[in-house]
């Protein structure tokens, strides 16, 4: 499972002009701290609905949910894919679900950390 969320987390973080265009000033949307709190939040969610439905509020919301991801897509709309297949692959039980998709933030968290540090150099892997 651990390698399934590191390849979703390596998707969302390919594009790098997004997370580069999130970060900074008082127009900071979506940053590594926003993506941290969500990690926390799964942890603390009671099920998968209700993380489900924060997704779907921050998108409404706004503030880079809503911005155009890799092409047309909906960056709100791509995570909540992930967050699904990761619930499928996780057998629909909530609590390991949940666990996964704190996972999958907290590896989200790291990478775009290191985006917005300018660390995450494209590298040759053997």
């Amino acid at each position: 499972m651990t390698e399934v969320i590191l390849k979703f987390v390596e998707d969302l973080g390919s594009d790098k002009n997004f997370w580069k265009n999130q970060k900074g000033g008082k127009d900071k949307k979506i940053g590594s701290s926003n993506i941290r709190n969500l990690a926390v939040l799964a942890n603390n969610a009671d099920c998968y609905e209700e993380m489900k439905l924060f997704i779907e509020y921050k998108i409404a919301k706004g503030n880079g949910w809503d911005e155009k991801f890799k092409g047309n897509k909906i960056f709100g709309n791509e995570v909540l894919h992930y967050m699904d297949r990761i619930y499928e692959m996780s057998n629909k039980n909530d609590r390991e679900a949940l666990r996964n998709i704190s996972k999958f933030f907290g590896y989200l968290y790291w990478k775009v950390s290191a985006i917005e540090k300018g660390a995450d150099n494209d590298y040759v892997r053997n």
